[in-house]
């Protein structure tokens, strides 16, 4: 189980990496555009359409395994704090599947959808130019089909006692790791 919960892992990671690096691109891409467009009078095409339409629909969507598979998901525990463990186990079990069996659902109709865009070669058109959309449909299958990925893996390790494995690579910064050698 570990072995898989690790090759779950790397995917949902390398999503949120992606998700990452578009962040960082979307910041250049805009403080380019500010100054192209104040400083010397030019801005760039369709930025408002590249923000909207491809960064931000990745920066949502792609994570969405990771915050799965960390728990990190908004989440009132007002009464199930109190209950016993087990009936706690149980309603975490029932919210995996339950979790698991939406996000697909969510996945597979998301990717008819950006299928269907594909197929029909989607695109806008932004000051003047034709801008090609369809890539951007694909990003939500992805990230929810990632997500019920780690959730129903989650529930099958909840189902048989054993940990799931969804540990992600570890990178350690050595600027916020302290080495004892300093002292």
């Amino acid at each position: 189980m570990n072995l898989i919960g690790r090759v779950i892992s790397v995917f949902s990671a390398a999503a949120s990496g992606v998700a990452g690096i578009l962040v960082i691109l979307l910041v250049f891409h805009v403080a380019l555009d500010v100054v192209m467009r104040y400083v010397f009078n030019a801005p760039l095409d369709a930025t408002i359409l590249y923000v909207s339409a491809f960064y931000m629909v990745a920066i949502a969507f792609l994570p969405l395994a990771k915050v799965e598979q960390n728990d990190m998901h908004i989440g009132v525990e007002l009464l199930t704090a109190s209950f016993p463990q087990k009936v706690q186990g149980f309603l975490a079990f029932v919210a995996a599947v339950l979790t698991a069996g939406v996000t697909a659902l969510v996945a597979l109709r998301t990717g008819e959808e950006a299928m269907a865009k594909f197929a029909t070669g989607a695109y806008s058109i932004e000051a003047g130019g034709k801008v090609i959309t369809w890539p951007t449909y694909f990003f939500l299958p992805v990230g929810f089909g990632l997500m019920s990925v780690v959730a129903a893996w989650k529930a099958l390790a909840m189902l048989l006692g054993r940990p799931s494995g969804l540990t992600p690579p570890r990178i350690d910064d050595p600027y916020l790791t302290k080495d004892p050698a300093d002292d």
